[in-house]
């Protein structure tokens, strides 16, 4: 039997997903990220599996052009707080005509760690881990 996944999780970016596993350790949900062009209000379909400790899951951010595959494990922190530490890859369409000069850009990696709950309200951690591309750059003064 599956860990159970099932509920809402937040990551570093203010992202959250709210998933339901079923018997056979498949996943389905809704994603809203924190970070680049769609609004934290836009949600996004994602679909996944889990297996043991192990999830998989993948967004389509659809008329953003770009989609997300994420891979990791359940594990705990040092406070006993349940976290999933994942690695992403996001594919984001090049123009045809674009391809030629421009495909090695569309490929992109990163790591994201989930907590389940909701994100806390007023925080967001993107500053300070700008682990994303799509995170906001900090002015310097």
């Amino acid at each position: 039997m599956p860990i159970d996944f099932s509920g809402k999780w937040h990551n570093q970016h203010a992202s959250e997903m709210n998933l339901t596993i079923n018997s056979h350790g498949r996943v389905i949900g809704k994603y809203a990220t924190g970070v680049g062009a769609p609004t934290p209000s836009e949600q996004f379909d994602l679909v996944g599996f889990v297996s043991g400790d192990l999830i998989v899951f993948s967004v389509d951010f659809g008329k953003y052009d770009s989609m997300t595959s994420w891979s990791g494990q359940l594990t705990l922190d040092k406070d006993g707080r349940e976290k999933v530490e994942t690695l992403w890859h996001l594919a984001k369409n090049i123009p045809d005509s674009e391809e030629p000069q421009k495909l090695w850009a569309a490929i992109w990696s990163g790591c994201d760690t989930f907590y389940r709950g909701p994100h806390p309200t007023g925080e967001s951690d993107v500053t300070k881990l700008p682990s994303h591309p799509l995170a906001p750059k900090k002015n310097k003064s």
